[in-house]
């Protein structure tokens, strides 16, 4: 059985030691998720893990929990690897922050602050904001007035970030 990578992320957040905890958990959550993509990602996997045999789809889950751990803990490790190398600290919004998973939550941007007039911070500070398309245009009409710089952009959409553009060798991942 195929799975796409957002069933198994579906999958990896809902995981329990047993076949039965996952589908369970997986089915108590479909009622309160409002996007539909999101919703049928979430019933395509609750499907395709009720044809799984039990022995089998316990094991799936694990695996498939483990690979999104490792996959964690290795990010986690670069971001300790950048940290110590002294590179700048990111301020403002944290990854897993509530403002993400705001219904108007529409962009994410990091931007550094090029002076003290800023509407944010000081001077060679970066932050990390989580933004509804008002407060992004805000951002972009300071980016014009030269208070900020953006560094980056990415869209949000169903808890889930799609960057405009690749990194470059210059601009550390975040």
């Amino acid at each position: 059985m195929n799975f796409f990578k957002s069933e198994l992320e579906m999958i990896y957040q809902y995981a329990a030691p047993t076949r039965a905890g996952t589908l369970d958990a997986m089915k108590e959550a479909l009622p309160a998720i409002n996007d539909d993509l999101t919703r049928a990602i979430m019933e395509n996997a609750v499907c395709k893990l009720q044809k799984i045999p039990e022995p089998e789809c316990s094991r799936f889950i694990a695996d498939t929990r483990a690979v999104f751990l490792k996959e964690q803990d290795s990010s986690i490790r670069c971001q300790l690897t950048a940290a110590k190398a002294g590179q700048s600290v990111l301020l403002g919004h944290d990854l897993l922050g509530e403002e993400r998973f705001m219904p108007e939550t529409r962009h994410m941007i990091t931007l550094d602050v090029l002076n003290n007039d800023s509407p944010v911070g000081y001077k060679g500070e970066r932050y990390r904001f989580f933004l509804s398309d008002e407060g992004y245009q805000n951002a972009r009409r300071s980016e014009q007035r030269g208070e900020i710089a953006i560094k980056s952009h990415a869209a949000v959409s169903g808890r889930k970030l799609y960057p405009d553009r690749k990194l470059t060798g210059r601009e550390p991942e975040r």
